[in-house]
């Protein structure tokens, strides 16, 4: 929402961005929960393949009218890189470094560590400033018809 936002999408375009955002945990926790990966930060989160999205939304014609999924993807990668553990970052140059696997614990034990650590505290105010802008992008809508960002 933040990258919609700051590029002043129109609603589709919003809805497209926000759809990329989640595209990277539904593909590798997908993968991770199936077994298919040591990790849940594997295809999708790497900048390999970032960088492969970006040549083709840019290059490729029929992909054009997909270009605002790629900020809202892009931003995913670029938070968790930068709230990812020192010894995890490793796992977002997949394929050109080795993977570190995820902690051999359970998943909501993994994730209640991870949400009172640093970088848990950093992720959850980039989600409740994307929820702020997503309520005043809201309220401005509803006023009169025109956006509130003036």
């Amino acid at each position: 929402m933040l990258a919609s936002d700051y590029l002043d999408y129109d609603r589709r375009a919003t809805a497209l961005c926000l759809a990329g955002a989640v595209v990277p945990d539904l593909v590798d926790k997908t993968v991770w929960r199936l077994g298919l990966a040591e990790t849940g930060h594997t295809l999708a989160h790497s900048v390999v393949t970032v960088a492969v999205v970006a040549v083709v939304v840019t290059a490729v014609d029929a992909a054009r009218p997909f270009r605002p999924v790629f900020p809202g993807y892009a931003a995913h990668v670029a938070a968790d890189v930068g709230v990812a553990y020192p010894r995890f970052v490793v796992n977002y140059a997949w394929p050109i470094l080795e993977q570190r696997p995820t902690p051999d614990v359970s998943p909501v034990g993994y994730w209640m560590r991870y949400a009172v650590s640093a970088p848990g505290v950093a992720e959850a105010a980039i989600v409740v400033a994307g929820v702020g802008l997503v309520a005043r992008r809201r309220v401005g809508d509803s006023d009169d018809g025109a956006d509130s960002r003036g």
